[in-house]
């Protein structure tokens, strides 16, 4: 019967010959024959670009294999991607040439091995991308260190000029806290050059998680930073500064190495494209961090140097969070911490030079990698720092900040915020709430508590004889019957002397016009009456109007006094300021009996304009009929009332009626004019039981006086500015 199974295509002539190259390809590869990938492209120009693709997807995949059979060292991100750069002993030690990461266990010739002008002994240490070998130089028969690419005979170009660009950095500098480079050469297949061997450690093992001694880490790093400082004279930035890459020699003197990420600065020459991070995430700067390596100058390399600084004072890097990217993110966003936060013996001048050199902002950190080494030459010869500490209002600042709710409302990123903010926050979040609830008890329990009366309640009267001192004098005797307590009246000089007794303290209650109010103190317990505007002129002035006015000195209330605020009010809207119409302050009685000195009657002012209560016992005076004759004075309309009050809100259109003054003659209608309010005032903190006892004695039949405002009327006049037993008063009765 026919086979009914599917039957498998057949591979094409082009995909038979891809597969015998890729399987010829992986074969040299992996026997460890010298074999270059570009020559060996060049044999298959028809296949070059789906073949050099392959290459590059087998080498990838046997590198994520290799990577997870082998131990990951310490950390340095470089191309973006996360390899292992520690150079450091491993435990592990294959003592095998450095073969292109290739399948499991394919090791290549074993050591000892001969490579031109060295023999390879022993692995010192390897990372992901180098591997560095005890040698013996045969010619002149010394130990020197022979580094070599890990990837060896496969290299790639990138890794192949990064590789060159190290030999050729560390080669331009000669100092004796510099790892030397001897050579570098090519021989077998592979790049390599020689260095001098170091026998020691590294600081990383010499710090382990155990802080240093302060003065024993200031010398460590001094050193390291008049190394770096040579470089940067040489114009080359190391960009990998961390605890691995500095050697202590076995008379504990400090060796920078590994130049691998180093950049020239006068050539600009970086093997790093835009937004790439490069360097160990928990010594790079903020700046490598986030990609900017075409801004790392100096200073990214002085901001390293108080990283290891930190590391040695307190057994960490200063950001060490789980995952690369996590800390990377605290290296950009979070603030350091202080040295003295973990480790409070530290001296407060190293905490200082460290938290300088960790600064976010480059331009705030030390300009060069010698001023570091001059200050912390300060501190072990025991002289002053330049360096300041942060004021503790920046230092408060910067803590808060790290506070996530804090953050969030000032659109800062937490990254990874620790247990003290969290708690701190928990903290604040549990007051906010319980906040309210405090001022509201609190508001209850102190209404429920009585504020006491006064000993004795004062109130501000005015002049003798006047409305106000009328009214108060009244008043006072209902309030004492009220409360069964003393009351007395202190004679003033009216609303605006009223006011500022009242606001000392002096007095508990006070008549004044609204004029005289606005202050935030102040609060109102009812309005009393209205206080009229009455426009007096002499019947022989020949004044008919306002306009006739003009020229004319008026006779006014005394300067301060709230009768003068209101008269100067009214005399300005209707077109009489000071420089038509001069004011004369003169006592009122003087316009009915002139004093001795006056040459005649014609020496007074012929207008009077006054603001008092209607039925005024003064005012009345003046139409008073001589025996035989006539009033000497008459009482002029205010045609404009209403257009004056909508200019002023604190007067009101009001009419003079025939009743109020029988003998002035007014018309049957009355006369208009405008009107201001006479309020009794007292201050918020006056004891609600003495404002409800006020107004109970100001409603008490009689009336205080004949005109005084009703509590129906009350309310519509005040619908601020009430004390808060007053407008309970009102709305409830």
């Amino acid at each position: 019967m026919k086979d009914e199974r599917e039957q498998e295509p057949s591979a094409t002539p082009e995909e038979q010959r891809l597969d015998e190259a890729l399987v010829a390809y992986l074969r040299a590869r992996d026997s460890g024959q010298p074999i270059s990938r570009e020559a060996f492209l060049d044999q298959f120009p028809e296949l070059a670009d789906k073949l050099e693709e392959l290459l590059r997807v087998a080498d990838s995949l046997d590198a994520w294999v290799g990577r997870l059979e082998e131990p990951a060292p310490a950390e340095t991100i470089a191309w973006g991607v996360t390899v292992g750069f520690d150079e450091r002993t491993t435990t592990e030690n294959i003592d095998t040439l450095p073969m292109p990461v290739g399948k499991a266990r394919s090791h290549g010739p074993t050591l000892p091995y001969d490579l031109g002008d060295y023999t390879l002994q022993q692995v010192l240490g390897q990372g992901g991308m180098g591997v560095v070998y005890l040698a013996v130089q045969k010619g002149l028969g010394r130990q020197v260190a022979v580094k070599m690419i890990r990837s060896g005979v496969l290299a790639s170009e990138v890794e192949v000029r990064r590789f060159t660009q190290e030999a050729r950095a560390a080669a331009s500098l000669q100092h004796p806290h510099i790892v030397s480079v001897y050579q570098s050469g090519f021989a077998d297949g592979h790049h390599f050059f020689s260095m001098e061997y170091v026998p020691g450690v590294d600081l990383a093992k010499r710090i382990g998680k155990t802080p240093l001694d302060p003065r024993i880490a200031a010398r460590y790093v001094r050193d390291v930073a008049r190394a770096i400082d040579h470089a940067h004279a040489r114009g080359v930035l190391h960009r990998d500064l961390k605890p691995a890459n500095v050697l202590i020699t076995s008379d504990d003197q400090v060796r920078v190495t590994d130049f691998g990420l180093a950049k020239t600065i006068e050539t600009d020459q970086d093997m790093t494209g835009s937004g790439t991070a490069i360097g160990t995430p928990g010594y790079m700067a903020p700046e490598q961090a986030s990609g900017q390596s075409k801004s790392f100058d100096e200073t990214g390399d002085v901001y390293s140097l108080g990283a290891i600084l930190f590391a040695t004072l307190t057994g960490r890097p200063p950001f060490a969070a789980d995952g690369i990217v996590r800390t990377m993110l605290q290296v950009i966003h979070q603030p350091a911490p202080a040295v003295r936060s973990i480790v409070p013996d530290v001296p407060e001048d190293l905490d200082t030079i460290v938290a300088k050199c960790l600064e976010k902002t480059p331009k705030k950190r030390y300009p060069s990698a010698a001023a570091l080494a001059d200050e912390l030459d300060a501190f072990l010869e025991g002289r002053p720092i330049l360096a300041r500490p942060r004021p503790i209002h920046v230092r408060v600042w910067h803590w808060l900040r790290q506070v996530p709710l804090i953050a969030a409302l000032g659109g800062h990123r937490v990254i990874e915020p620790t247990r003290q903010h969290q708690r701190f926050q928990a903290a604040a979040l549990a007051l906010l709430i319980a906040l309210p609830l405090m001022v509201g008890l609190t508001m209850a329990v102190g209404k429920m508590i009585p504020t006491p009366l006064p000993d004795v309640v004062r109130l501000a009267g005015g002049s003798d004889g006047g409305v106000f001192d009328q009214v108060t004098r009244s008043l006072a005797e209902r309030i004492s019957e009220e409360l069964n307590i003393p009351t007395e009246v202190v004679p003033t000089g009216g609303s605006i002397d009223n006011r500022d007794r009242l606001l000392s303290g002096e007095v508990h209650l006070a008549p004044m016009q609204s004029g005289a109010l606005g202050n935030d103190e102040l609060a109102i317990v009812a309005p009393l009456f209205f206080e009229a505007i009455h426009v007096a002129v002499r019947v022989d002035s020949g004044i008919d109007d306002f306009e006739s006015m003009a020229g004319h000195p008026i006779a006014v209330g005394p300067a301060g006094t709230s009768m003068r605020l209101a008269t100067e009010a009214f005399l300005q809207s209707v077109g009489l300021p000071k420089e038509r119409c001069p004011r004369r302050e003169l006592p009122w009685n003087e316009l009915l009996s002139p004093p001795a000195d006056a040459a005649s009657p014609a020496d007074l002012p012929p207008i009077a304009v006054l603001c008092v209560g209607k039925r005024n016992s003064w005012v009345e005076s003046l139409f008073a009929k001589p025996e035989g004759g006539s009033p000497a004075w008459r009482l002029l309309p205010v045609p404009q009332a209403i257009e004056i009050s909508l200019q002023h809100p604190s007067l009101r259109p009001m009419r003079i009626l025939p009743s109020d003054y029988p003998e002035a003659g007014l018309p049957e209608e009355g006369i208009s004019t405008v009107c201001t309010t006479a309020f009794l005032v007292t201050r918020f903190q006056t004891p609600d039981r003495l404002v409800t006892a006020t107004l109970q004695a100001i409603y008490r039949q009689p009336r205080l006086v004949p005109d005084q405002i009703s509590p129906e009327q009350a309310l519509e006049l005040t619908r601020t500015g009430l004390h808060p037993a007053a407008k309970r008063y009102f709305e409830t009765d």
